[in-house]
C-alpha cells in the first residue's frame, strides 16, 4: 500500500446520520399458532448504496424472519440509515469509481444500522404474532461482501 493510501485508510472518517427510513415490512400469517417461546431464525442482508451526486451512503438492512428450523417465512423488514460523509470522494477510487472505505468505518455504520433496525422491528411487530421475534445482537464484522 502506498504511503498516501495508508494515510487515507487510517484517517478517521467524519459522518453523521441524516435519515432513518422504513422501506418495507410484512407479515405472513402462520398456518398454526406460534407458541410464546418460539425460536426464530433471522436471515440478515446488508447493502451499501452510494448515490453518485452527493455525499451520502445508505446502509439498507433486509431481515427475513423464519420459524425455528422451518423454511417458512413469517415476516420481513427492510429499513435503512442514511449517513452524510463530507469527505466521501476521498474514498472513491477515481479509476473504477468504486468505494474503498476502511473496515472500521463499515463496521461502525453497519452496527448502528443493525441496532436501529432492531428497534424498528420491535416497534412494528409489537402486539403481533412476531412480538417475541427480537433481532439478536450480531457481529457486524461477520457479514461477507458479495459482488
Amino acid at each position: 500500500m502506498s504511503p498516501t493510501k495508508k494515510k487515507a485508510a487510517e484517517k478517521q472518517i467524519k459522518f453523521q446520520i441524516r435519515g432513518i427510513e422504513l422501506l418495507d415490512f410484512c407479515f405472513i400469517h402462520p398456518k398454526k399458532q406460534i407458541p410464546p417461546q418460539m425460536a426464530f431464525n433471522f436471515d440478515i442482508k446488508l447493502e451499501h448504496k452510494i448515490p453518485s451526486d452527493n455525499r451520502l451512503i445508505a446502509v439498507v438492512v433486509t431481515v427475513d424472519i423464519r420459524e425455528g428450523n422451518n423454511h417458512d417465512k413469517l415476516g420481513s423488514m427492510m429499513a435503512s440509515c442514511v449517513y452524510e460523509v463530507p469527505d466521501i470522494m476521498d474514498y472513491i477510487d477515481k479509476n473504477n469509481n468504486l468505494p474503498k472505505f476502511p473496515e472500521t468505518f463499515l463496521t461502525t455504520i453497519n452496527s448502528i444500522t443493525i441496532s436501529t433496525v432492531r428497534g424498528i422491528m420491535f416497534s412494528q411487530f409489537r402486539g403481533t404474532f412476531l412480538h417475541n421475534a427480537v433481532l439478536p445482537v450480531v457481529d457486524p464484522k461477520s457479514f461477507v461482501p458479495q459482488t
